[in-house]
């Protein structure tokens, strides 16, 4: 098993410095450092603070779901999703992940196991919306044409028979082979089984919602701001390029690669110019993770000031 992880680790490596070196080649051979500079310069205020204060508030959005989840305080919820954005922003290969079940256990006292199943439930709703997110958007990319009302009513109606056919097996998996399944899947079941009341059910869907929406929103603000010809049907086409660049395992939050993704779809899908889009998807890439390493970096200082308190005075 060691092997198998110790292979792993080296091929991500081994794929990360590629794709690095093949980032820097190109950005040599397209990129002018003083035009991003004096671009970066430019930036709008407005376009920085408005993205500031929708990501802060998709922070906080993260964890009113994740207290719904594990039936916890707020206050520790948000912590612990703070404290896994922030470490994914400062370790490779998405580490943060790791890293957040133990501080949430060795902090706020949340089980590992627990937690992971909170977190596998999570990414499964969000899973949801962004492909939802993806057919929408490809009715307006791809087939335009296609009469709107028609797909967007064959589209719940599709959604609504997928959500009772998922529901169905899932409760029949669980009554009939439950202990056959892997106990990640068997956790995460659990975790959706235990919000028995219909309200916490439309609170967990309405989180998730407005979790992308301002995630979106915060994308179209600031890009916007700066590219008058940027639309919401590109913000919506960034968020899901965002979603993807950031889940790769890679750099200390996707450092490099959100950034050639971002400022590759500016220049070639809007035609923008290239040391433009660089700047503009550096700040936001900055505007978005410096803030969570920050407060990340606060709340284990704090965690650590009060255990030698605690210390001193027994």
């Amino acid at each position: 098993m060691d092997k198998v992880h110790s292979n792993r680790r080296r091929l991500f490596w081994i794929v990360n410095l590629v794709a690095f070196a093949a980032i820097l080649y190109w950005l040599r051979e397209n990129i002018s450092v003083t035009d991003v500079v004096n671009e970066l310069l430019k930036m709008p205020v407005n376009g920085l603070l408005g993205a500031l204060i929708l990501n802060l508030a998709v922070l906080m959005v993260y964890g009113e779901r994740l207290s719904i989840l594990l039936a916890a305080r707020r206050q520790s919820a948000v912590g612990i999703v703070i404290i896994g954005f922030g470490m994914n922003g400062m370790l490779p290969f998405r580490l943060g992940e790791v890293a957040k079940l133990a501080y949430a256990k060795k902090i706020f006292n949340i089980p590992t196991s627990r937690l992971f199943a909170a977190t596998a439930a999570e990414k499964l709703m969000d899973l949801c919306v962004l492909l939802l997110i993806g057919i929408v958007l490809s009715q307006f990319i791809v087939t335009p044409v296609l009469d709107q009302g028609i797909f967007f009513a064959a589209l719940l109606v599709g959604l609504l028979f997928l959500a009772g056919l998922l529901a169905l097996l899932a409760r029949s998996h669980w009554e009939r082979s439950g202990r056959k399944m892997h106990n990640w899947i068997v956790g995460v079941f659990e975790t959706f089984l235990a919000q028995n009341g219909k309200n916490q059910v439309l609170q967990l869907v309405s989180h998730t919602v407005l979790i992308w929406t301002l995630t979106v929103m915060s994308i179209f603000w600031f890009f916007s701001s700066i590219f008058p010809v940027f639309s919401i049907v590109d913000a919506g086409m960034l968020t899901l390029i965002l979603a993807l660049a950031i889940a790769l395992p890679s750099a200390p939050a996707g450092l490099g690669i959100v950034e050639a993704a971002v400022a590759a779809y500016l220049s070639q899908s809007l035609q923008l110019e290239l040391n433009k889009a660089l700047a503009s998807a550096l700040v936001f890439h900055l505007v978005v993770v410096v803030p969570q390493i920050l407060i990340t970096s606060a709340i284990l200082l704090g965690s650590m000031f009060r255990r030698r308190r605690l210390t001193t005075d027994f």
